[in-house]
This record gives structure tokens, sequence and C-alpha cells, in this order.
């Protein structure tokens, strides 16, 4: 037998003794030629055209000793690892979707128009929700919201009480309610003006306490934003140590303009702010000290308005 034809392929260095003289018995009684390379790989590489280089080259078993100690390195995926990636990627696309879905509840709930519940006071039924009416009391009318001559009456009557009712525990918050009804140019002249006078520092130092008593309050015939108040207001202070009451009758021209803002809080929920205001002394102040008789004046006691005209400035 030719050693050199039982070893094709292989370099005798490469082959042990032992491992040949096995491929050569094996040869021999099954008359097949034997061979350590890969001859189907090689030859189907062969047929395909493509040229025998270092990197098509099928890496031969490595044998040492008689013993084949590795071979080619065959990598492919975990059928349990490629699973486990398909169900993730579907619970991350799940998550997304519910995400997307929530933002967008989320968005419809912040942008629309909340609800409009109306409910009886006294027996607590529901009369109305988003204009769709559940029943029917006298006192309520259904209807689209519009500011009223009774809301400019309303805002006319509280900034006037809060002007003229001085109450020396509460009037620092008084003047800054009335001062939030008004328009911020008027309400910058008011506050001037105030401060000029000494009008406050005045009424801290003779310990001002009035009562403001409306009389009549309307809205002008002539002028829709323009309310005409009729009051008296009584006022109690000590001058020189001495108690005097006075009591005069005044009336108000006060024009109203609409709050840009519609109802807000500083408008009380009226939608309507003071522009400007205009006074008239009615009669005379009577200045009368503490237990003196009716008719009796205090010489020198003459009282001074807090308020002035401030129309026209």
């Amino acid at each position: 037998m030719n050693r050199g034809n039982q070893n094709q392929g292989v370099g005798e260095d490469e082959i042990p003794t032992e491992l040949s003289e096995l491929l050569s018995e094996l040869q021999a009684d099954r008359g097949v030629q034997l061979s350590l390379e890969a001859p189907h790989v090689r030859r189907s590489i062969e047929q395909a055209g493509i040229q025998k280089t270092p990197q098509a080259e099928i890496p031969a078993v490595k044998i040492e000793r008689g013993r084949v100690m590795g071979g080619p390195a065959v990598i492919y995926r975990d059928a349990s690892d490629v699973r486990t990636i398909l169900s993730l990627t579907s619970s991350m696309m799940i998550l997304a979707l519910l995400l997307v879905a929530s933002g967008v509840g989320n968005i419809y709930q912040y942008l629309r128009r909340p609800d409009r519940i109306v409910v009886d006071g006294g027996t607590g039924r529901v009369l109305s929700i988003n204009n769709r009416n559940y029943g029917n009391e006298e006192g309520i009318e259904f209807g689209p919201d519009r500011l009223t001559q009774q809301d400019k009456i309303y805002i006319t009557k509280e900034f006037v009480k809060a002007v003229y009712h001085v109450d020396p525990a509460t009037r620092p918050r008084d003047i800054e309610r009335a001062l939030t009804m008004m328009v911020p140019d008027s309400a910058v002249r008011f506050s001037r003006w105030m401060k000029e006078k000494g009008v406050l520092d005045q009424q801290r130092s003779e310990s001002w306490q009035t009562i403001w008593s409306p009389m009549d309050v309307s809205v002008d015939k002539n002028d829709a934003y323009t309310v005409n108040v009729i009051g008296k207001q009584d006022i109690t202070k000590v001058v020189n140590g001495t108690t005097v009451t006075d009591a005069r009758q005044l009336r108000l021209t006060i024009k109203l303009v609409a709050d840009n803002k519609g109802r807000a809080d500083r408008n009380l929920r009226s939608g309507f702010l003071i522009s400007s205001l205009d006074y008239q002394e009615l009669n005379e102040p009577v200045s009368r000290g503490a237990g003196a008789e009716n008719g009796e004046t205090a010489a020198g006691n003459r009282s001074i308005t807090p308020v002035t005209a401030l129309q026209n400035q």
C-alpha cells in the first residue's frame, strides 16, 4: 500500500503513526479511501466555483496524540432565548400603547369643560347637570350666564361698604379689598389720594368707627354702567380726648366697567370693576360731644370726609 495515497490531503508529519496504520487497515477492509479532512464540504465549495482561500477553508479537526481535541465551532441562537426576546418585545409594545392611551386620556380630561351641577340647597335634589334639567324650582332660572343689574348693584354695595364702613380691627383688609375691586389705574389714583390727604392716618389717630347704612342703590336710567347710591354714615371718633359723633348723608355716583376676566374673585364674581367714584354730601355734618344734649355742637370738630371725587382725574 502507498501511504502517500492513503493519507492524501494530510501531511505525514501531522498524522500519528498509529492513526495512519488504523486508517490503512480500515481502507483495506472497506475498499474506501479515508481522509481526516471534510471532503463533502470541500467538494461543495469547489463545485460552487468559490476560490479556496484561507477564510473559506473549514478548520480541520485538531488531533493530538491520537485524540480529537477540537473541531470547527458552530454558533446558533438558543430557541428559549428567541422566545424570551419576542415575549419582552410584545410586552414593551403593549406597555407603550397603554402609555399613549393614558396620555391621551389625561389631555382630554385637562381640556374638557367641567361639569355644571345645580343642587337645591334645601332638599339636596340635583336640578341640572350640564344644561340638562332634572327638576323644577321656582327660584332658579336655567340659561346661559350673563351679567345683570343685580350684579352691578352687588359690586357697588360691597365697594361702598368697604370704603365707608370703618372698623379699626379690619380697616387695612377692607381698604385692600376695595382697591382690588377697582380698575388698576383707578386703584393707584385712589390709594395715592388717600396717602396725600392722610385719610387712613387720621382715621387711625382719631379711632374712627363708622356705620354705613345704604338708603337707595339703583342703576342710572340714562347710563346702564352708572350706579347711584344714597346712604348715611354715622361716625364715632375721639378728638382731643373727647368722643365725637357725626351723622352725614352722602350721594355717591359709581362708574362701572365690565371686567375682561369675566366673573372672577377680584370682582366678587360679579363681572364688573369700579372705574370712578363721585362724591357729594347732602347735608352739613352734625358733630356732638358724647353725652351732650341734642342740638349741641362740639366747637372745632368739623369732620373730614375720607373720600373725594375720583372722576375726571
